[in-house]
């Protein structure tokens, strides 16, 4: 028994090892800065995919909204980052439903600024 826990502790141990210490490109061991263009076009296309989400959730009374098909904007995020943005759209149109711009505010007062 103890033989096979000490095995066991060891597998996991190299396990973590060997999972930490890989490489997984030829960035040569340096993570990524947060300012690269990859970055940049990743939180770009997440930004319109929330937007699109957004848009639809707007659309539709009740703010319902099927997750699939995927809105063109989406179509590149992993699962993932679809299912972040497309929580965070239906955040952002539930939002907007509640709190209107201070211009259509003001559109349903009447007030012209005269």
């Amino acid at each position: 028994m103890r033989t096979r826990t000490a095995a066991a502790t060891a597998a996991v141990v190299t396990t973590l090892i060997l999972t930490g210490c890989s490489s997984g490109g030829d960035g040569g061991g340096k993570p990524s800065p947060t300012g690269t263009p990859a970055a940049a076009e990743k939180a770009e296309t997440t930004r319109r995919c929330v937007d699109a989400i957004a848009e639809r959730a707007a659309a539709n009374r009740g703010g319902a909204v099927r997750s699939h098909p995927v809105p063109e904007p989406c179509a590149r995020l992993s699962d993932d980052d679809y299912l972040d943005a497309y929580l965070k759209g239906l955040e952002q149109a539930h939002r907007d439903a509640r709190d209107p711009s201070p211009q259509e505010s003001g559109n349903a007062t009447g007030d012209t600024g005269s």
